[in-house]
């Protein structure tokens, strides 16, 4: 019940922090440089800098995101995890004039690193960036901070969907492939797995 608290909360933050970029932009314009990548297969109708911009939001370890042990379950780390995308995805989706939630996700793998326990009131702070896309799939890259020290990191992959069905990551200015090393071994992995 406290992730779609936070959901809302979240979504109304960002409408009011677009409304004010909004306001801003109209007395000042912005001009964005065009996307240089060495991929040569990747191009990107939206500036690098919009899609690749980190989503930081923190958050704070609240009673009912305890588990029965004395630290953060590893289940409530996805939740977080949901946020963050969904608030990078709203940004994008207003960048790009296409509405609020017109565009949905659906998770298609995620891994999890633990490093450190995240306790009880802690105050975490959780970085969500893109890592690239292929035909179908979109890749983050999630950072969990408490104080500037690293608790944790994940990786998830997910496909966009709308009325229609399934979306390319095209449908949002991600043309071609933008692979990185660790999308290509995470990918080899689960073939891997799959093939067992």
């Amino acid at each position: 019940m406290n992730m779609l608290i936070r959901f809302f909360i979240l979504i109304a933050l960002l409408k009011r922090e677009h409304s004010k970029t909004k306001q801003r932009s109209q007395q000042t314009p912005t001009k964005f440089k065009a996307s240089k990548n060495t991929n040569t297969q990747n191009t990107v109708s939206m500036a690098d800098e919009d899609l690749f911009k980190p989503f930081s939001r923190s958050y704070r370890v609240l009673p009912h995101d305890m588990g029965f042990r004395n630290h953060l379950p590893n289940y409530r780390y996805l939740s977080f995890i949901e946020l963050n995308v969904t608030g990078w995805l709203y940004k994008i989706l207003k960048k790009l004039n296409l509405g609020g939630m017109s565009v949905e996700w659906i998770i298609s793998m995620q891994e999890m690193v633990y490093l450190k326990e995240i306790k009880f009131l802690d105050k975490m702070k959780v970085t969500s960036a893109l890592e690239g896309w292929d035909e179908k799939y979109v890749y983050f890259q999630h950072h969990f901070y408490v104080k500037d020290t690293l608790m944790a990191v994940g990786l998830t992959k997910f496909v966009l969907v709308t009325k229609q069905g399934i979306q390319p990551p095209a449908s949002l200015g991600m043309v071609g492939e933008s692979l990185t090393d660790v999308i290509e071994t995470w990918n080899a992995n689960q073939r891997s797995i799959k093939s067992q």
